[in-house]
């Protein structure tokens, strides 16, 4: 029996992938610590979590509507096998190494010796189906783009009939076991978010309680994606230019996931980082 594994994530996450074969190799999303920001106050701290359902720790049985919450900090997560998964981006999806003009420092693939990261999750199968394109974001004088904030990903004929999900300490150390779940209809839906600790489940602040900016202000947290690339580098910053209807017509190649299920879509900006090199497949943990 096989089953399709959704993750959705959200929150301040990096997607880089790792080529191996034309289109396909595995794609690491990165989730950097807001070490030496010393401008964001303790609020401003963002914590790595696996969201599920808790009544998919059960058998069978309907879904609970009840949020389980397990912490990744300090730790990795490997799912699927081999190194088929897609390594495309959709457009909604701002690619930071055309700003950089470098690729994101290859250790944080790894053993990130550097410790930039509180966790990275590596999909080796599977691609990316929906996106929330989230609002208007000028990059550049009279550059207008969406930046998204939310990303759907999906692992089709995931084999058996359930998941334990297994994180590995990125320091070393034995694995950390995050539950085993099992899906309902040939579905298993869980959620990766790297937010605040207010935006966190089972109570996250709306878009309605969270003030929105003026036009030209930048996402509070953006330049964390920054300090992954290995060396100084230029911060371009999105600034904010108003709704998603403010924008040009831009062209739109993933689907798009319906207003009202993005979260806030102005503070934790999802991006992605192309030409990424070679991490050597260490430190993961894994989902079996």
């Amino acid at each position: 029996m096989a089953f399709t594994l959704r993750i959705t994530f959200s929150g301040l996450c990096l997607f880089v992938p790792e080529p191996v074969a034309d289109g396909t190799g595995r794609m690491h999303v990165l989730m950097p610590g807001m070490f030496g920001h010393h401008h964001h106050s303790c609020e401003d701290r963002h914590v790595p979590v696996l969201v599920y359902d808790v009544g998919y720790t059960q058998p069978s049985g309907s879904l609970l509507g009840v949020p389980a919450l397990a912490r990744l900090t300090g730790h990795t997560l490997s799912l699927g096998q081999g190194d088929t998964a897609s390594t495309s981006l959709c457009s909604q999806i701002l690619d930071l190494a055309e700003i950089t003009g470098r690729p994101v420092d290859p250790d944080h693939l790894g053993a990130d010796t550097k410790k930039k990261l509180v966790s990275r999750i590596t999909l080796a199968e599977g691609g990316i189906t929906r996106v929330s394109p989230g609002v208007c974001w000028e990059m550049r004088p009279g550059e207008f783009r969406p930046i998204a904030n939310k990303v759907e990903w999906e692992i089709p004929d995931f084999p058996g009939d359930s998941i334990t999900f297994m994180a590995q300490p990125m320091e070393g150390g034995m694995a950390k076991e995050l539950g085993t779940l099992y899906p309902r209809e040939g579905l298993l839906s869980v959620q990766v978010l790297h937010e605040t600790p207010q935006d966190l489940p089972p109570e996250p602040r709306t878009q309605d309680h969270v003030p929105m900016p003026m036009p030209g202000d930048p996402p509070k947290h953006f330049s964390a994606f920054y300090g992954l690339f290995g060396g100084p580098v230029a911060n371009v910053m999105p600034r904010y230019w108003g709704a998603l209807a403010d924008c040009p017509p831009y062209a739109s190649d993933c689907p798009e996931i319906p207003p009202g299920m993005g979260n806030i879509v102005i503070n934790c900006l999802v991006a992605g980082a192309t030409g990424g090199g070679t991490g050597g497949g260490t430190g993961g943990g894994s989902g079996t």
